[in-house]
Order: C-alpha cells, then sequence, then structure tokens
C-alpha cells in the first residue's frame, strides 16, 4: 500500500498522470501544493473519482479554492475524498507501507 505525494500541477508536469498509471487498487494520493489546482478540472475529477485521494487542507485555502473544493467533495465519495492537515499526512505516511513524492 503506498502513498503518492503529488506536488506540482498536473498542468505543467506530468507526476499525475504517469502516478495512474502505476497506481494499484489498494494505493492512495496526497495532493499538496500546486496539485490541488487539478480538482478544478472536470477531467481530472473523473479519473481521481475511483482513487483513494487525499487534499491537504493548507494548500486548498492558501489558493482560495476552499469553495471550490466544498463543491466538488459533495459529488464524490466520502470514502474516498478526504481534506486533511498536516498531522494526518503524517498519520497516512505511518499507515501505508511505503511513501513515494512524485
Amino acid at each position: 500500500m503506498i502513498l503518492h505525494h503529488i506536488q506540482t500541477s498536473a498542468f505543467t508536469d506530468n507526476a499525475l498522470n504517469t502516478c495512474l498509471r502505476y497506481i494499484h487498487p489498494n494505493d492512495s494520493i496526497l495532493l499538496a501544493g500546486d496539485a490541488v489546482n487539478c480538482l478544478l478540472q472536470g477531467s481530472w475529477q473523473l479519473r481521481l473519482s475511483s482513487v483513494n485521494l487525499f487534499v491537504l487542507y493548507d494548500d486548498i485555502h492558501a489558493r482560495g479554492i476552499q469553495q471550490h473544493i466544498d463543491r466538488i467533495a459533495a459529488n464524490m465519495s466520502a470514502e474516498l475524498f478526504h481534506i486533511i492537515d498536516y498531522s494526518n499526512f503524517v498519520e497516512q505516511s505511518l499507515k501505508h507501507n511505503k511513501v513515494i513524492t512524485w
């Protein structure tokens, strides 16, 4: 079980796209930094809808997209979509066997 930590924008970097090619059904993705912006685009929402997804609250807040993410979260599976803080990030890092930062 791997936690894939994506930090770069899906619009300027290929990390998230590459990650999705190799992800296992038991793996999770953590979106941080500019990577949280991909959730504003419907095609990325669809591609990530079946993945256990964690999104850092501080990065959502820093980009001023909290209202957008709240609307998106309402349409995503509550079992798969999680807005977390840094202490939850550490917790997930310990729960997963490995963390890969892309």
